[in-house]
């Protein structure tokens, strides 16, 4: 019996009649348009990218490919509740698709390539990752936009390459009606028992004549419950120690000045980051070992027209080269050491300005 829906329109309530997708690649179109919709919570996954839509492979062609903020890589197939190969050949045809890429792009260099060359295609419509020319390019102002300016490159970086160097790949099934083809037994069977990170996606969708409303659900078994301890932070002897020695001892100085500045400093788990104690606090700068040294002016009370003359001036006197629309970096040497430490001393200036205008003082004239 087909169920049925309300669909609340300001005081007016419609119903809506159970209904499904036509077609695969309509709901294939859907997702690539917006992945936002999948409900990685659900899924115990975080906020996802598409960095591929028909993915070439030697064993045929995955429908989507994603990759969530953590580092996880997401092989989707979108199948209808109509279709019988749902119950077993599916999930043959996902292992199938996963073990081809593993053997296909077990590195980051080749996972990237993949990446960029759909970005670059006429099938990407995502105006924020099509410009790229490297997966980092691409993908932190999106992960930074939509989880903080927390998030942390080289430590997506780092799962990322192990996840594809050992093939840990979650292999998803998005469908109609996903229960009545692919059974909850086969599921908790592959999770559970295989250990095999198998999941699915329903969708229920209602219809009228002229709308549709469409729900999906996320389907997930998990073999163990999840650590509650928190993720391990690095600290400040940690962090020196797994940087080269010229980057060691500038970090060293941008730690001690930070301090000194009254500066916050947040350690994540491979890095730290700046912050100004305004309201919102604003981050400023990052640190990576082995030698990164990043800055950014996103979300600073500053202008388009003022952060672009910022960040243009930082890269003059720090030798930094973009990152972002927000953001530069350089890789901390003997060589690039001394004007590394100019651009500092303009963000040191910069800050303080902006700390003065917090407190209703004049700022530090630039």
């Amino acid at each position: 019996m087909k169920r049925k829906a309300l669909l609340r329109d300001h005081d007016r309530f419609e119903v809506l009649d159970e209904s499904d997708f036509t077609a695969e690649v309509a709901l294939q179109e859907a997702l690539k348009r917006n992945p936002e919709v999948l409900p990685v919570a659900d899924l115990e996954l975080n906020e996802v990218v598409v960095v591929g839509r028909e993915v070439a492979l030697p064993v045929g062609a995955i429908d989507l490919l994603l990759v969530d903020s953590t580092g996880r890589v997401i092989v989707l197939e979108t199948k209808l509740s109509s279709n019988p190969e749902l119950r077993r050949q599916v999930v043959a045809q996902l292992l199938d698709y996963g073990a081809s890429l593993w053997r296909s792009a077990p590195t980051l260099r080749q996972f990237e390539a993949l990446a960029l060359r759909y970005w670059g295609s006429a099938a990407c419509e995502d105006a924020r990752v099509k410009p790229a020319k490297t997966l980092q390019e691409g993908l932190e102002p999106v992960f930074r936009e939509l989880c903080g300016e927390d998030w942390d490159y080289a430590a997506f970086q780092a799962a990322l390459e192990d996840n594809l160097a050992n093939g840990q790949h979650v292999l998803l099934i998005v469908a109609s009606g996903l229960m009545d083809g692919l059974s909850r037994d086969l599921l908790q069977y592959l999770n559970i028992c295989l250990q095999v990170p198998v999941y699915g996606v329903e969708i229920d969708m209602f219809q009228t004549e002229a709308r549709q409303l469409i729900v999906p659900r996320g389907v997930r078994y998990t073999a163990r419950p999840r650590s509650t301890l928190p993720p391990r932070r690095t600290d400040r002897d940690k962090f020196l120690a797994a940087c080269t020695p010229a980057a060691g001892k500038f970090f060293g100085q941008v730690l001690d000045e930070a301090e000194s500045k009254g500066l916050e400093i947040y350690w994540g788990q491979v890095g730290f980051s700046v912050r100004i104690p305004v309201e919102p606090v604003c981050t400023a700068i990052y640190g990576f070992p082995p030698d990164k040294f990043s800055v950014t002016c996103n979300k600073w009370p500053f202008s388009a027209e003022e952060q672009a003359e910022f960040l243009q001036r930082v890269r003059q006197l720090g030798g930094l080269h973009t990152t972002g629309p927000n953001s530069g970096m350089v890789n901390i040497d003997e060589r690039t050491q001394a004007k590394a430490l100019a651009g500092l001393a303009f963000v040191w200036q910069t800050i303080e300005g902006i700390l003065q205008a917090e407190r209703g003082a004049a700022p530090t004239q630039q």
